[in-house]
């Protein structure tokens, strides 16, 4: 291995490596870290070899540390920062491998590593010499930022200053917080049964140490991913930010962008693109705390049904339960054999039927799952003997839980869910409280415990968020079995949850041999690649009506794109009003339920009087006729992981007045959801980018363009636009008569419905489209070949305009789909003449737009229609 001179300085070109001296004050800064003994340049990777310089504020620092950076690809750099000595706790089974063997061509970025006293390295983008990331504890003119890099056993502090001061900063979840990061604040990260309705900006359900920087003069982006699972704060001010992190070790990626959506995409390709969800999960969903009986289920069901309003999916909270205990059903309250009849009753009339099932499974004596686990030996260990159960307290009292690493626990998971699923043909799993939600701190029979003499891991010397972190957890010495070996709780906990997700997808696979629909309170990095979300217990208030926007927000760019709130709010009392602006914003979340507590008062749509029930049927039927759009933008989700939800700053990222704009959101490109979140309101102050839009209702074209507007929005309106330049595919199921005695709309008939296209003129007279269909229940249709992708295209020369379409790919039979009409936003006049497929027709109008209607045109052909 070669050596170096301190004070030699070394360029070397594409992942460019700089060793040189830095002057740096003496007393600057207070823990310099480490200096720099060797490196070696490969193919694909440069090893950097340091030595402890000063030891840090908690001692048991590591002496001799290694770092990595490797060349992922030409938009994505990985550094690791190992001990050289001993193998520590590292996340293994989460990214995707993607190492080439060479260093990549045309690469967007290079890195600069200092190799005086302390060691520092930076990131920055070729195209414009922008520094991305630069942990050196001085700014350039000598001033000292924050210390060199810390490594100790258990707390490690690296720092990065910001190129400009408060950039524009996004990500670092879980919490209930605005769009926009703080540029003065302590985030913390570490997974808590905390409630979206408690303070805003502290630490929630999930864990995801991934945050995006926007220069919103340049419109570029870039992303920063910590793969780390271990309890962190991360500190931000003006000119920095900090990572400090109780363990593990600093495994960095870094995503070049240049744009939000290229962060995004590059950030899921190494976290696994989201799961292509059922199509049936996109429909409307009811739920409660409180429906305490088969019976109280049952009759939410038919009151859907007598008041015409479209169900897909009904649920059942632990109510369902025998004393909340796991894969049981009370006797009397929910008796199988009725339980399991309803159940097929649902599925008769094409409904869905989904419960919950928390990780805690109950100690009670002769409770068959419990004497299961034990057998099975899959459970997390106490501390104290190694071999015992850790004893918490959930909804059923005392009880052990599962360990998801284990494949003994990952067995007995699905051979329970399996029973369960041979009495009641459930069609997808919520799963809650696995954080580890414990109503005590610790070992429920060693209840809060205190500080233990040496490391407790309860107590680390730096304790994230300044809050014991077994508060309302389990024990963090608690044993988990790894594949990799035995691992504390401590350095795991925040995985707990993915980990159930993981095996709770196989687990439904396995049973079902069809797309697992799982939604689960808590999340990690990579969750969207397994399950999907729902954003925990909120507050029937407008204002947590508007933190919903942020949150669905964040999830998507966060990779879990099935996401939303619960609609009409969880704890407290909604009322109409309320729940009508819920309900308009909700059925544009990408997983809509209405859900709320046991002691709350009733909000299903139909409590609240008329007008509130047709503004929720038609709030849902917008929802079904939009299926087609959400259902393509969740396939290239899928395939190239694109937000389906995304602020607006994804599509106008040099429009500095949409870096904090939150209360306003886009579905895929083109779609603005302006809603009313202020209680009382009948109008919305909204701004509309710099661009042509249209009112997606009325196809009139708005004077408004780089500038807010205050929009009329009486109850029941929700202010909805369209950006010229798109095709986008819809069924509408306004117009849908249910049966005599049959159930309103669901998800499996909308899907025959004819389909209409609407159409936005942009300048140049040009818009785009496409439409991805497969069964919408298989397994890996994309990945088989068994889908079809179309493409439309409107083309002009200002005079003659060509509607077409093009079948890209065909694996999936679509001939009994047709086209049944077209609308086109941005036409002046009635046409002279309409020709389809060489055809000329009579059926069109203009009214404010073109409509040509009675069409059949089926989708498994290609069509052209042509007017002047």
């Amino acid at each position: 291995m070669m050596k170096y001179s301190l004070f030699l300085s070394v360029f070397l070109l594409v992942g460019v490596i700089f060793i040189g001296s830095l002057n740096v004050n003496a007393s600057c800064p207070a823990f310099p870290g480490y200096n720099v003994t060797n490196y070696q340049r490969y193919p694909n990777d440069i090893v950097v070899e340091l030595s402890l310089l000063s030891p840090g504020p908690y001692g048991n620092d590591i002496q001799n540390a290694v770092v990595h950076l490797s060349f992922v690809n030409a938009e994505v750099l990985r550094v690791r920062i190992l001990d050289a000595d001993n193998q520590r706790w590292e996340i293994s089974d989460i990214i995707n491998k993607l190492v080439p063997s060479n260093e990549p061509f045309n690469s967007l970025y290079e890195t600069k590593v200092h190799a005086a006293d302390p060691f520092s390295f930076a990131v920055i983008r070729i195209s414009d010499g922008s520094v991305l990331f630069n942990t050196s504890p001085t700014d350039e003119n000598g001033n000292c930022l924050f210390n060199g890099l810390i490594f100790s056993d258990y707390y490690i502090e690296l720092s990065t200053q910001f190129e400009s001061p408060n950039p524009n900063l996004y990500g670092l979840g879980e919490r209930t917080t605005q769009l926009r990061l703080l540029n003065n604040y302590t985030y913390t990260i570490f997974n808590k049964d905390e409630g979206t309705a408690s303070t805003p900006n502290i630490n929630t359900y999930g864990s995801h140490p991934f945050y995006m920087n926007l220069d919103s003069k340049t419109g570029n982006a870039h992303g920063v991913l910590l793969l780390n699972s271990n309890a962190m704060d991360i500190v931000i001010q003006p000119q920095s930010l900090t990572y400090k992190v109780t363990g593990g070790i600093l495994d960095l990626f870094f995503f070049m962008g240049p744009s939000p959506l290229q962060v995004i995409q590059q950030y899921t390709s190494v976290v696994g693109k989201p799961h292509m969800p059922s199509y049936w999960s996109l429909g409307w969903h009811q739920c409660r705390w409180g429906y305490r009986t088969l019976q109280d289920t049952m009759d939410v069901v038919s009151n859907y049904t007598y008041y015409n309003i479209p169900l897909e999916t009904i649920w059942n909270d632990i109510d369902y339960m025998d004393d909340y205990k796991d894969f049981t059903s009370d006797p009397e309250r929910f008796p199988p054999d009725q339980y399991g009849a309803f159940v097929d009753s649902l599925h008769a009339n094409n409904q869905h039927y989904m419960m919950i099932v928390d990780p805690g499974i109950s100690n009670a004596t002769g409770y068959q799952s419990y004497e299961d686990l034990i057998s099975s030996g899959g459970y997390i260990r106490d501390a104290a003997d190694g071999v015992s159960p850790v004893i918490g307290m959930v909804w059923p009292g005392f009880t052990a839980f599962p360990d998801f690493f284990n494949p003994d626990g990952v067995s007995f998971w699905q051979q329970q869910l399996q029973n369960w699923y041979n009495v009641v043909k459930f069609d997808g799993i919520w799963i809650d409280m696995n954080e580890i939600s414990n109503f005590c701190s610790g070992n429920c029979w060693n209840i809060d415990p205190a500080p233990q003499p040496g490391f407790d891991p309860n107590f680390p010397p730096y304790i994230p968020g300044g809050i014991q972190l077994s508060d309302r957890t389990i024990n963090m010495s608690s044993i988990q079995s790894t594949a990799y070996g035995d691992v504390l709780h401590y350095n795991i906990h925040n995985l707990y949850g993915y980990s159930e997700g993981v095996a709770t997808r196989r687990a439904l696979e396995n049973i079902q041999g069809t797309r697992s629909t799982i939604i689960s309170r808590s999340t990690f990095a990579g969750a969207g690649y397994h399950y999907s979300h729902w954003l925990g217990d909120n507050k029937s208030t407008y204002q947590d009506l508007y933190y919903s926007i942020p949150g669905i927000l964040l999830m998507n760019m966060f990779g879990v794109p099935l996401v939303g709130a619960d609609i009409g709010g969880f704890n407290g009392n909604s009322n109409g009003p309320l729940l009508a602006r819920w309900m308009q914003l909700g059925n544009f979340y990408p997983f809509s339920r209405n859900h709320n507590t046991y002691n709350g008062v009733p909000q299903e749509p139909y409590v609240f009087g008329e007008q509130v029930m047709n503004i929720s049927i038609a709030a849902i039927n917008m929802k079904y006729t939009l299926l087609p759009y959400y259902y393509t933008l969740f396939h290239f989700a899928h395939t190239q992981g694109n937000p389906v939800v995304r602020p607006l700053f994804f599509e106008y990222s040099n429009d500095e007045n949409t870096v904090a704009i939150d209360q306003q959101f886009l579905l895929g490109s083109h779609i603005m959801v302006s809603p009313v979140l202020v209680e009382d309101a009948v109008t919305v102050n909204a701004y509309f980018p710099d661009d042509t839009w249209y009112d997606f209702f009325s196809g009139e074209l708005m004077t408004y363009s780089g500038q807010n507007a205050t929009l009329d929005a009486p109850l029941e309106v929700i202010p909805v636009h369209l950006r010229a330049g798109a095709i986008i595919p819809t069924q509408p199921t306004y117009n849908y008569e249910k049966p005599a005695n049959g159930v309103p709309i669901t998800t499996t008939i909308a899907r025959t419905l004819p389909f209409e296209l609407i159409v936005s003129l942009d300048q140049g007279i040009y818009a785009y489209g496409q439409l991805y269909l497969d069964d919408g229940i298989s397994l890996d249709t994309y990945e088989n070949g068994f889908y079809s992708l179309i493409e439309f295209e409107l083309t002009s020369d200002s005079v003659t305009f060509k509607l077409s379409s093009t079948i890209d790919t065909n694996g999936y039979d679509a001939s009994h789909l047709n086209i049944g009409s077209i609308k086109v936003y941005g036409a002046t006049s009635l046409p002279s003449n309409v020709v389809v497929n060489g055809q000329s027709i009579t059926t069109y109008q203009f009214n404010n737009y073109l409509l040509i209607e009675n069409l059949e045109i089926p989708l498994s052909e290609t069509f052209e229609i042509d007017w002047s």
